[in-house]
């Protein structure tokens, strides 16, 4: 408990003290040194929050305990026969070539057009496979029938809004028109209410309706979707482990945890099982955020322990070359490397590639995000997962704390980016956020939060973060899972997690 003096002192200077800041003042020695200096110092502040505490800690931490991280020299264990180094490695990437930063497309009112007509008619084409009793037809075609006529109809989500009735109206749109679909919110109509309740602007989706004009009346709803199917596997018994937002640079940058990681991939791991399990690894798969940055966001460089871009990614690739050389290392960008913020986002610039790449070493790979690449077998499709975000304010029932229920609704909506103006993008010719071909694993970061499910025979993997609670985080309540490295076996679809957290 608090002591008295503390309470004094906060009373007297007409201050409040949050439950979380007690608990924090509790576990320190000089709190009431600490609480006299706050109440002469922060005369604007109400309330003593953790968040006050943390930036009184910082202003007072000695210059030489920001220390800019420095890789040690990794040795691998000389005892250690790593069943990977054995094989070659089966890794074909496919890139999104049109993908590059030079050439953007100018954003014209045409360009949008061509953007979402290609994600209609190639979302559509998916939703034409679905079965029953008719085919997709247009709506234009559709309102012109008799009433009581069945038929089924695909388009982009423009509106969706509850009646006065208690009702759902949701606005759709083809290439021949709008429609108004009305989904009643009866008894018997419960679980497709519920479903339509979850539908995002900007998504393609099918219905099964009743012709009623000026309304079409739903009976169900399609979303494009992924098949249901067994687990592919690969006949060689390897893994892929999967690493994300690791913000290098950052002062909560967990650096004594990423170097015990790097020494447990060189069979450093505590027990045999262990060091089978590190000796399997061929893959080593990056869905970006590898550095944090310059200028993502207000102030952020009282955040940095380096604060030159090209030395960020210099020690990072220093870090990289402790990575065993059999292992193929796939880099793709986030939002807070240096890329363009739009997506689709290119692979790195030739300079940054050589800032992390040094000797030009020829495990390490170079992609988009999202990108494409078949890894013994299996397609991975890697995401750094920015609409996340957007898919978690825009849905009920989803939070940060379970990213797997957000990237499953990016799966069944065979999109990994479906809300438009949430999160900037280039109006590409082609939608490259279209999940076209169906992934054997999606892989996304982004929210630094592990999460894992398997939705319809594909692996759903968050690989979380390196990085250590943030500022932020703490004034969102956010809870991160740092440190926590999701390794897949491709022989067994088996995925398996290493702690490399102290204490925990």
């Amino acid at each position: 408990m608090v002591n008295e003096e503390v309470l004094r002192i906060v009373a007297e200077a007409g201050m409040r003290l949050s439950a979380e800041a007690a608990q924090m003042l509790d576990k320190m020695d000089d709190a009431t040194s600490v609480v006299r200096k706050l109440a002469e110092g922060e005369k604007d502040e109400f309330i003593i929050t953790a968040g006050l505490l943390h930036k009184y800690a910082e202003r007072e931490r000695p210059a030489e305990e920001t220390k800019i991280p420095l890789p040690v020299e990794v040795y691998r264990s000389p005892d250690f026969k790593p069943e990977a180094a054995e094989h070659e490695s089966d890794l074909l990437i496919e890139s999104a070539s049109e993908v590059v930063a030079d050439t953007p497309r100018p954003g014209t009112l045409d360009n949008f057009v061509e953007y979402f007509n290609d994600r209609f008619r190639r979302t559509r084409s998916i939703l034409h496979s679905r079965p029953g009793e008719n085919s997709i037809q247009s709506i234009a075609s559709v309102m012109g029938m008799v009433k009581g006529s069945k038929a089924r109809v695909a388009g982009i989500v423009n509106g969706k809004h509850i009646t006065k009735n208690g009702n759902l109206l949701i606005d759709i749109e083809d290439d021949t028109g709008p429609a108004k679909v009305l989904v009643t919110n009866r008894d018997s109509n419960h679980a497709l209410f519920a479903d339509a309740n979850c539908l995002v602007l900007d998504e393609v989706v099918g219905f099964d309706c009743s012709v009623s004009a000026p309304f079409l009346f739903a009976n169900t709803l399609l979303w494009p979707d992924v098949p249901i199917r067994n687990p592919k596997m690969s006949e060689r018994d390897l893994s892929i482990a999967f690493l994300s937002d690791v913000h290098v640079a950052s002062r909560h940058f967990l650096e004594p945890q990423f170097k015990s990681m790097l020494q447990w991939l060189n069979g450093d791991g505590k027990t045999p099982r262990e060091r089978e399990m590190a000796g399997r690894i061929k893959y080593l798969v990056m869905s970006g955020d590898l550095v944090d940055g310059i200028g993502i966001y207000p102030s952020q460089e009282r955040e940095l322990v380096v604060k030159d871009i090209y030395e960020q990614y210099r020690l990072f690739g220093k870090f990289m070359e402790d990575v065993p050389d059999y292992i193929e290392i796939v880099l793709a960008p986030g939002n807070h490397d240096a890329v363009r913020r739009a997506e689709p986002q290119p692979a790195f610039s030739e300079d940054i590639q050589k800032e992390i790449n040094g000797p030009s070493r020829g495990n390490m790979h170079f992609t988009t995000s999202p990108s494409t690449m078949m890894i013994e077998g299996l397609r991975v499709i890697s995401y750094h997962g920015t609409s996340l975000d957007s898919m978690i304010a825009s849905m009920p029932g989803m939070s940060y704390s379970q990213p797997e229920k957000p990237m499953t609704e990016l799966l069944k909506r065979r999109n990994l980016s479906p809300i438009y103006g949430e999160n900037p993008i280039v109006p590409e010719k082609k939608d490259f956020m279209v999940i076209g071909e169906v992934p054997d694993i999606l892989v996304m970061g982004h929210i630094h939060k592990n999460g894992y499910t398997n939705y319809h025979g594909t692996s759903v993997i968050n690989a979380g973060t390196w990085q250590d609670r943030t500022d932020f985080q703490r004034q969102q309540g956010h809870m991160p899972s740092p440190c926590i490295m999701p390794i897949f076996n491709t022989r067994y679809a088996r995925l398996d997690l290493v702690n490399f957290r102290e204490g925990t």
